[in-house]
């Protein structure tokens, strides 16, 4: 039913896009691979483990919507530990654009934002190549929220 989400009882769970992530660490591990040819091969040492890394942070990223507690769980990397917000505290979202020579999109960026005890936190849901990817992101998870319920 949904393109980024996948159903698992009452949790729908984001689907991370791994076609970004997987370019971005082939050109690294070839980068590495040339570093390592030309006698740099602390270079290459390090252009690996920040492809590790990398491949690491895309299996611990989480973004979990649980419609019967009413709550999102949030992980976005190895290093930070998973938080759960509330419905009740998401505020809005929020669509970053990336332009080349001001113009052209090259990549677009969802986050969520919340505000908890006056403080506001936010989390990318997801990255796309247009608006309207991210405009199908946004329509998704507003309906498993159920946000647009409420205005009628």
């Amino acid at each position: 039913m949904y393109q980024f989400y996948k159903k698992d009882g009452n949790l729908f769970i984001f689907k991370n896009q791994p076609v970004f992530l997987s370019v971005l660490v082939i050109l690294l591990f070839i980068a590495a691979g040339l570093a390592y040819k030309y006698n740099f091969p602390l270079f290459a040492l390090f252009l690996i483990a920040f492809g590790g890394l990398i491949i690491a942070n895309f299996f611990a990223k989480k973004f979990v919507i649980d419609q019967q507690q009413q709550t999102i769980t949030c992980k976005p990397s190895v290093f930070v530990p998973a938080k759960t917000y509330a419905f009740q505290d998401f505020t809005n979202f929020e669509v970053l654009t990336t332009k080349y020579l001001g113009f052209i999109t090259m990549n677009v960026f969802l986050n969520i934002h919340f505000e908890v005890n006056g403080k506001e936190h936010k989390f990318m849901i997801g990255q796309a190549l247009n608006h309207k990817a991210i405009q199908k992101m946004v329509n998704e998870t507003e309906d498993i929220m159920r946000l647009n319920e409420n205005q009628r």
